[in-house]
Formats: structure tokens, C-alpha cells, sequence
């Protein structure tokens, strides 16, 4: 059930809903006064929601953690990394990435580089449609076939369908492995990390954290970054405020 209102929460919360459902009130509405409020308002919430530097700034501090550089790196055993990066095509047996791959790259990237000497991967299917299908053994299977790492050196957590049971199966499955003590680096984006921290310090795992850095501060004030409209930008704002919703929602349910 929960897993299904993240979902419904999760669309509701979309800016492009907010501006389809302000211009159909425009459209149905006999009301000329209100037609124009409505037209308004949805053009400004429009330039709004697509301007990289609003979206910028808003949720600067919100990753504000102290996510360690490479260079500020320890070694560590295992290397944890969240899934919700993919979608997989059954038909054509091809995985699909999203913007939240640099999970995954960072975490190969940590491994060559002799950082962590662990893959462990954390998620099911996140599906409603093909729940059978965990994305950490999806994402195990591309790792040893296709990138070509040692299949001993990945573990994988494939029944968790939120945050929170990543860290609950995470732990029970380190504790079967002998590695409850491990020292833990938690690979997610920065915009989850908060959340995914809060969930594994629940459970008793006591993590370092590294996902990518924030926007560059002298990027901000460029054309493209500063005032020019970007599509992209309306899915960024519903991952944000997805994560706003998720930690107000895991607080209250003890979670966090």
C-alpha cells in the first residue's frame, strides 16, 4: 500500500500536472475573469518550474551534506548502491537508464579506482506492472556480462521497493554475508541522499555517504542557466519535491 501511494503522491506532485489542470480550468471555464486568472497562472508557473537557476537555488541547501570528494576518500568494503535508475523492456531484454545512472557509473568508477571492494546493489523491481523484476539483479547481470566485473565482487538486495526497506534488507543481507561491520559507502543522487541516510542510520548502519556534487555556482549566472526556459527542469522539480513529501512521510512513519 505504501509503495502505491508513493506512486500516486509521486504524480500528483508533478508541476506539468499543475500546469495542464490550470489550463483546463482555463479551457472549461465560462468565467472571463477567471479564464484569464487561470491562463496567467499557468504561464507563470510554466516560466517558473522551467528555469534552472530557481530550481538551482531551491535545492542548493536541501543537498547540503557533507558528501565526500574522491579525494577525501577512505577505502571501504562495500560500496551500496540504491537503485531507480532503470526501466527494462522484457520484450527486447534492454535496459533503459534515467538520469539517475551516475549511481551506478560512480560506483563502478569507486571500484576500478580501488575505493571500495564491494558492489552491493539495492532494489526490486519498483514496478507496478512487472514486479517479478529486481532491478539489482537486472543491474548485477549488465555489470558482470557487459561491463565485465568479477560476479563475486556484487552482491545484491532484490525484494525492497522504497527507501526504507533498502535499508532493512540491506542489513539483514549484510548480516547473512558476515558483513554487519563493513565500513559503508552509500552511493545514491544528491537530492536522495538525505533520505536514504536518515534510513540506513535508522537501521543501525552507520554509512559514509558520496553521490555527485551540486551545480557549479558560476554556471548559475550563464544564459542558459539564468533565464532560459528547460523542459528537463519540470521532471527535476517533481524528483524534489518527491524527496520533500518521502521525508515528511518516513519521519512520520518512524522510518527516519
Amino acid at each position: 500500500m505504501f509503495f502505491i501511494i508513493s506512486k500516486i503522491l509521486s504524480f500528483l506532485t508533478n508541476p506539468l500536472i499543475w500546469v495542464i489542470t490550470l489550463l483546463a480550468f482555463a479551457v472549461f471555464t465560462r468565467h472571463p475573469i477567471r479564464k484569464k486568472i487561470f491562463l496567467w497562472s499557468s504561464f507563470i508557473f510554466l516560466l517558473t518550474f522551467t528555469n534552472p537557476y530557481i530550481f538551482n537555488v531551491c535545492t542548493h541547501s536541501w543537498q547540503d551534506l557533507e558528501c565526500k570528494s574522491q579525494n577525501k576518500l577512505k577505502k571501504y568494503e562495500i560500496g551500496i548502491v540504491l537503485s531507480g535508475m532503470i526501466a527494462y523492456d522484457e520484450n527486447t531484454d534492454r535496459i533503459l537508464f534515467n538520469s539517475n545512472v551516475n549511481r551506478i557509473t560512480q560506483a563502478i568508477e569507486l571500484y576500478k579506482k580501488g575505493f571500495i571492494n564491494k558492489i552491493f546493489i539495492s532494489g526490486g523491481s519498483g514496478s507496478i506492472t512487472y514486479p517479478e523484476k529486481s532491478e539489482a539483479a537486472i543491474l548485477k547481470r549488465y555489470l558482470v556480462k557487459i561491463i565485465g566485473l568479477p560476479e563475486h565482487d556484487i552482491y545484491t538486495e532484490t525484494v525492497s521497493n522504497n527507501t526504507h526497506e533498502n535499508a532493512k534488507f540491506t542489513k539483514i543481507k549484510l548480516s547473512e554475508l558476515g558483513l554487519s561491520n563493513a565500513k559503508i559507502l552509500l552511493i545514491t543522487s544528491g537530492l536522495h541522499m538525505r533520505r536514504s541516510k536518515g534510513c540506513f542510520e535508522k537501521e543501525g548502519l552507520m554509512v559514509d555517504i558520496y553521490s555527485p556534487g551540486r551545480d557549479n555556482e558560476r554556471e548559475r549566472f550563464i544564459p542558459s542557466k539564468l533565464i532560459i526556459p528547460q523542459a528537463e527542469v519540470l521532471l527535476n522539480w517533481n524528483s524534489f519535491f518527491h524527496e520533500i513529501i518521502g521525508v515528511i512521510t518516513y519521519k512520520i512513519a518512524g522510518y527516519i
